[in-house]
């Protein structure tokens, strides 16, 4: 039975079919792995064995096999129905000379030659290395290729790995049995990182997560990050109170005052999602996996040039930006705003609805504090020259 045929049919959901259960005497604690004996020994010392591997050594190519070298005394032959089973892209950049893994699969009686499997070969290659990637933890990137009822197949190397539903990161939570597999059909062709989670050579069993991989990713980010980096990221998400920023692997927060200088109504005034842009780290949560950025800090502070020209008791032309219960805010240039407060607004809550958001106005600095980057206004009387409702 091929991985793709003990897939594809009927399973219970997240999990692909079982294979039978292996001998229940057989101690795995007191002895090698598999994948171990196969790396430290069984290559070939001696006469061959069925079952034994080879890193052969290509002696000739044609459409109907591969002879090879298998031990320096004896040739293997690698026939057109296995070389069928091989990716031909593989087989393409195959050159007299080259290395290539093989499994013996017979020996024919008063014949030199024995009958070998490059597919088998590669498989065993491609097994020892998910046992790695097993216990390394690293992640491997996959490339989707069908679909079924409980999750993905993807193809790694010459194996078919499969990756349940509830490992999928683009799943909608609660979403319909068509709606999943609308969504998971839109994956066939496409690359997935993932970390494997389960390998059994013998039940031709090997599970892959792209959730594990995100959240393992999300750490590796988390630990990089610090309080005054500069990381270029995406737009993820724009929001009311802010953006989100994707910085590969976990979403920043840039609140709305961190996006500029000047007054912003909305970031979508100034962001779009999917825009790259630098950001700067203001404060990494990583209980609670959260980081707070900022935009602003990267642009010219534009507190210098008003502190410089502007003193107390200056009259002034500014713009209202925005209006609150205590008072309104006005940008006296460059993006600053100073704020009136009511009890410095001659009419105070009736003039302010009168005037609104977008009214120039004349106003009296009353106090500058450039290390608090704050300003005091009083708004002056009855010099509206302009209300934009």
């Amino acid at each position: 039975m091929t991985m793709n045929q003990e897939f594809t049919r009927s399973s219970p959901e997240d999990v692909p079919p079982q294979m039978p259960e292996e001998d229940s005497n057989h101690d795995e604690s007191s002895s090698p792995r598999w994948w171990q004996l196969l790396l430290e020994g069984n290559y070939g010392t001696g006469r061959p064995r069925k079952g034994d591997i080879y890193d052969a050594t290509v002696l000739s190519i044609s459409d109907r096999d591969i002879i090879v070298d298998i031990d320096g005394k004896r040739d293997g032959m690698v026939l057109a129905r296995d070389l069928e089973r091989v990716d031909p892209k593989y087989l393409e950049q195959l050159d007299v000379g080259d290395k290539i893994p093989v499994r013996v699969i017979k020996i024919p009686l008063n014949q030199n030659a024995v009958t070998v499997s490059l597919r088998q070969g590669l498989d065993h290659q491609d097994w020892i290395r998910a046992e790695q990637l097993l216990e390394s933890g690293e992640t491997v990137e996959v490339k989707v290729e069908g679909v079924n009822r409980g999750g993905v197949l993807a193809r790694f190397g010459s194996l078919q790995g499969f990756i349940p539903n509830s490992h999928l990161t683009v799943l909608p939570r609660g979403g319909s049995r068509d709606q999943q597999r609308d969504t998971k059909q839109e994956l066939v062709g496409t690359t997935l990182t993932t970390t494997v989670i389960e390998v059994d050579a013998r039940r031709q069993r090997l599970i892959l997560s792209e959730r594990a991989a995100e959240s393992q990713r999300r750490e590796e980010v988390l630990e990089e990050l610090h309080e005054g980096a500069i990381r270029t990221g995406v737009v993820s998400n724009l929001v009311d109170f802010g953006a989100f920023i994707d910085l590969g692997g976990i979403d920043g927060l840039l609140h709305i005052s961190e996006i500029s200088w000047d007054h912003v109504a909305h970031p979508r005034d100034v962001l779009e999602v999917g825009q790259e842009i630098e950001v700067y780290v203001l404060d990494v949560d990583r209980e609670r996996n959260r980081v707070a950025l900022s935009r602003k800090r990267l642009l010219p502070d534009p507190w210098e040039k008003v502190a410089a020209r502007l003193q107390r008791g200056d009259v002034i032309d500014g713009t209202i930006t925005h209006i609150t219960d205590f008072g309104a805010f006005v940008d006296v240039g460059e993006g600053v705003e100073g704020l009136a407060h009511i009890s410095e607004i001659p009419g105070g809550e009736q003039r302010l609805s009168e005037i609104g958001s977008g009214a120039e106005i004349k106003a009296e600095i009353l106090q500058i504090d450039p290390a608090q980057q704050r300003i005091s206004l009083r708004l002056q009387e009855n010099t509206d020259t302009q209300t934009q409702a």
